[in-house]
């Protein structure tokens, strides 16, 4: 009887591990550092990505996680101190993110996406914030793009979060790691690129920081750099109609249906969208509505 206990455990630890998380490629030790970069990406088979983000800076002044969201024959390996990696076998920007922050070294982190460039000493800014406000848990902070623009019409000056969250970019994010394990924080799974629902994984962050009670501000300093559009942007497409109006639906229940016909004559208002996309845009978010009641059955 034990033996064969042991050989089903043995089968449903290797089916968890081909199925989550293939392998911690190296440097797997948690020695704990002030500062952690959290970076999500698909189907690397080399760091070379990282030059170009880090081309402002020293890459080996950095401690870096990466989760690399691929396959078993497409697998990224590190053999540099400073860069662990974790290859998975699932999808999802928000796995992605929950399973660098239940890996993650860094007293603070810094969310980031494959796509960024860091402007110089962008860490010192981080740091420094966190020590001009020891009671902040979150912080999040401003993006320029690659026209040298601000990303967003942002505050001037240091404020919290609650009036503006919606419009914060994931690249924007860092907390301190220790206060949001403590409070069971991460993202939801069912939204977010790669997800039942393609948007709105900040917000419901986000909201489950307010409703935790945990010190979240925002700081007009400047740490990245990144292209004038982002995955949220394309407010006509399916994707962004069908997901918004789940994550409504979530929020306001019925109400969702209101916000789907007022999204409608704003996109017609706007000239988006044509009268008859009206009726199938419309749908579409129906369609969302209707999903997301399926997953809570």
């Amino acid at each position: 009887m034990i033996a064969i206990i042991g050989v089903l455990l043995i089968q449903v630890l290797a089916f968890f591990f081909r199925s989550k998380i293939f392998d911690y490629m190296n440097n797997i030790e948690k020695n704990s550092c002030e500062l952690e970069i959290l970076i999500a990406t698909m189907n690397r088979d080399s760091l070379d990505f990282l030059s170009v983000m880090f081309q402002n800076n020293d890459l080996d002044d950095y401690q870096i996680l990466i989760i690399n969201q691929t396959t078993e024959g497409n697998l990224l390996k590190s053999n540099k101190a400073n860069i662990r990696v974790i290859n998975s076998f699932e999808r999802g920007i928000s796995k992605s993110r929950n399973l660098a922050l239940n890996n993650a070294i860094g007293e603070i982190c810094l969310l980031a996406d494959d796509d960024v460039i860091y402007l110089k000493h962008f860490e010192k800014k981080i740091v420094k914030a966190y020590k001009n406000n020891n009671k902040a848990s979150v912080l999040t902070f401003k993006t320029l793009t690659t026209e040298g623009k601000p990303y967003s019409n942002y505050p001037q000056k240091i404020t919290t979060l609650l009036k503006f969250y919606r419009k914060i970019l994931s690249i924007e994010i860092s907390f301190k790691t220790k206060e949001l394990i403590k409070n069971n924080i991460n993202f939801n799974e069912n939204f977010g690129l790669g997800a039942t629902f393609e948007e709105g994984e900040n917000v419901f962050f986000f909201r489950s920081i307010f409703e935790k009670g945990i010190p979240s501000y925002f700081v007009p300093e400047t740490i990245v750099i990144h292209e004038p559009v982002s995955s949220s942007d394309d407010v006509t497409s399916d994707r962004y109609i069908f997901g918004r109006a789940a994550m409504h639906y979530k929020l306001q229940g019925s109400f969702a249906y209101f916000y789907a016909i007022k999204l409608m004559f704003a996109l017609l208002r706007r000239g988006l969208i044509g009268f008859n996309q009206v009726i199938p845009k419309f749908n579409v978010a129906l369609k969302g509505i209707r999903k997301y009641k399926q997953l809570q059955k």
